[in-house]
């Protein structure tokens, strides 16, 4: 099983981290919430252009004791597809990501996706937020430049049917770079593979944790009643 996502450039493969914490073979992916929300992505350094669907995903499998797992994740590399089955490891989220600025912004955004997606109030509500947070964690990792946005800069999106989702992450972009959500107390760690597409999750505090954080923009999921092989963006 493959995501048909095509590489635009050569790109040099990272080595296995050695600071690996657990080996897991996945066997299976699905979108969750399950998606419809489409749309193109850019890279514009190696011209790379995808037309991928968008969300996060549920990656399930085995682990080494051959016992069930499943992973919520984030896509945190478009320069790969995912593929199954292939071997995962978690591993310091800094083996792909160096700069702390951008863990950080990362680690709020995922810490928040649980609310966030529980919160919308329909199926359609939950899978233009889903796709929304994907959108947002895509931003964060690939832009080099100084601000956020999908129309400039090395990260862009356009088309498909995720114009809403695209609006809405730049509301999750403004509000952590106003610093109007905080980073929560805990550990984003890589779901790292050398073989497929590196993802990422985060063991962070529950939503009841960031009830409060949210404030008025709790209401986001309910007014604006609609968010991931290259990531979450996936197309099969």
């Amino acid at each position: 099983m493959k995501l048909k996502l095509a590489l635009a450039a050569a790109v040099a493969a990272l080595s296995v981290p050695s600071t690996a914490e657990a080996a897991y073979t996945i066997t299976g992916y699905s979108f969750a919430p399950a998606a419809a929300i489409t749309g193109n992505i850019q890279y514009t350094p190696t011209n790379l252009s995808l037309n991928v669907g968008i969300g996060r995903l549920n990656l399930t499998g085995k682990d080494q004791n051959n016992a069930a797992a499943s992973f919520l994740t984030f896509c945190v590399d478009i320069f790969h597809t995912l593929t199954v089955p292939a071997q995962f490891d978690f591993a310091p989220v800094s083996t792909l990501i160096p700069d702390a600025t951008k863990q950080t912004r990362l680690l709020t955004l995922v810490g928040m996706s649980n609310l966030l997606i529980n919160n919308a109030a329909n199926p359609t509500a939950k899978a233009t937020t889903s796709a929304a947070l994907q959108l947002a964690a895509w931003e964060i990792v690939n832009e080099n430049t100084n601000s956020y946005g999908f129309n400039t800069g090395t990260f862009r999106s356009s088309g498909g049917n995720s114009d809403a989702a695209r609006t809405l992450a730049m509301t999750y972009l403004n509000n952590i770079t106003s610093g109007s959500w905080q980073a929560p107390t805990g550990q984003l760690k890589l779901f790292y593979s050398a073989h497929s597409q590196s993802q990422v999750l985060s063991a962070v505090p529950e939503p009841a944790t960031w009830a409060m954080m949210i404030g008025g923009f709790g209401v986001v999921g309910a007014s604006m009643r609609r968010k991931r092989a290259a990531g979450t963006v996936v197309t099969a």
